[in-house]
């Protein structure tokens, strides 16, 4: 079928759609009032989705598994521990990164309590804090905000080097509230009975605990961390985050096959703790509600859909004479389909513009409020599939509702439709 042989039939229709203005716009807004509703669902559920995610990130359950050296057997129900441990050192964690590396990142950590004092001071009074010897990406895990410095680097961790990254309250304790943060850096701090470098100083942000000493923090190499503290919390383990929920199963397999390769018999030596199948089920229900979202807005499309074949059916009848002339003088079925079926999709297309702008108007209007009353960080969101739908959508009924009223036109008899009063 050659598009040029029927370029004369979609002009006709669109000449059509013209001369009844008044017609066309309300046969079309039916599509607006679908498209917008569903663009505005869909936009919504995009931005509650990207803030659930954002907060899921920050939560981190959800995107981590953990990896630990088995310490004890179970005897006749008896909890019996091991007479010696492996545990993973800075440089598993770094081979595991390797394997991990397009899944997501690996973290390392060692906590336990320390008492942090100014060795200047004449009479230096020692305060308690959470000791914590991390990899160089200890930062990101914590999301700390720096007030001066820096974290320490992977050169520092191979090195052993003994620097410190303190919270400004740890500080304001510890050294004195009248010294700026920015000359802290490279002031010694006594951490249990070791000296340490200050190369940083964060504001640590509140966390679950009734004490203020969850804002007492010191962030120390993970290879010097047994100086730093009066205790770890044991034998040290492996968190691998994903880069998003639906990347854990990838960064499992991962691991597993590092454990393997390193173990054999693997499940004998460690366990790998997780979220998996709570974390499957956040994934499915996020694509059902979509889908959901989307089934319901796409009733009131459908609504439009009907609206503009009954626009069609009824330019049929009115125009049946002339339908007949045109048949009559040459035209063929296919130039009456491509005719009528210009007409429905122009209609649709013209419903799908306004309504998208439509619906991003009230997608944002809803955010605004939402954040308003809840102070929940929701914005609009458009992602691929948002797109799709609101351009696809629009076609799909414009040619669905539009087909048979222009079959209904293309087999009409040119005789018959001549007569027709």
């Amino acid at each position: 079928m050659s598009s040029l042989s029927l370029a004369p039939s979609i002009q006709v229709g669109f000449a059509a759609l013209r001369v009844n203005p008044l017609r066309t716009a309300l046969s079309a807004l039916g599509v607006i009032i679908g498209v917008g509703a569903m663009v505005s669902v869909l936009s919504l559920s995009d931005g509650v989705e990207e803030s659930v995610r954002s907060q899921l990130s920050k939560d981190g359950r959800f995107q981590s598994l953990v990896v630990s050296p088995i310490s004890e057997d179970i005897v006749d129900g008896q909890r019996i521990p091991r007479a010696t441990v492996t545990p993973f050192t800075p440089d598993d964690a770094r081979e595991l990164a390797k394997e991990v590396a397009e899944a997501g990142s690996v973290f390392m950590s060692s906590s336990g309590p320390g008492l942090v004092s100014d060795p200047a001071a004449a009479t230096a009074i020692s305060r308690g804090a959470l000791v914590s010897g991390t990899l160089a990406n200890g930062s990101e895990r914590a999301g700390l905000t720096f007030e001066a410095g820096r974290f320490f680097s992977d050169a520092e961790v191979l090195a052993k080097a003994k620097v410190a990254v303190i919270s400004r309250q740890l500080a304001d304790t510890a050294i004195g509230r009248s010294v700026p943060s920015a000359a802290l850096i490279g002031k010694p701090i006594r951490v249990q009975d070791s000296i340490f470098t200050i190369i940083g100083i964060f504001k640590a942000e509140a966390t679950s605990g009734p004490t203020r000493n969850t804002f007492f923090r010191a962030f120390v190499p993970l290879t010097v961390a047994p100086f730093a503290m009066v205790s770890s919390a044991g034998p040290g383990g492996i968190t691998v985050k994903s880069t998003k929920i639906e990347d854990l199963p990838i960064a499992q397999k991962g691991t597993e096959a590092w454990l393997a390769r390193r173990y054999g018999d693997w499940k004998k030596q460690a366990t790998i703790s997780s979220y998996a199948d709570e974390s499957a089920k956040l994934r499915d229900n996020m694509v059902i509600f979509k889908i959901l979202m989307g089934a319901i807005t796409g009733v009131s499309l459908v609504v439009g859909g009907v609206g503009i074949m009954n626009v069609l059916l009824a330019s049929v009848t009115e125009r049946t004479r002339e339908i007949g002339v045109r048949k009559a003088t040459g035209a063929r079925n296919r130039d009456l389909l491509a005719q009528f079926l210009a007409e429905s999709v122009a209609i649709a297309g013209f419903g799908s513009v306004l309504g998208t702008m439509l619906g991003v108007a009230v997608s944002a209007g809803v955010a605004a409020f939402m954040r308003a009353k809840t102070m929940a960080p929701v914005h609009p969101g458009f992602s691929l599939s948002t797109l799709i739908v609101a351009i696809a959508a629009p076609i799909i009924v414009g040619i669905g509702f539009g087909i048979y009223p222009a079959l209904r036109a293309a087999r009409l008899s040119p005789i018959e439709a001549i007569r027709h009063e």
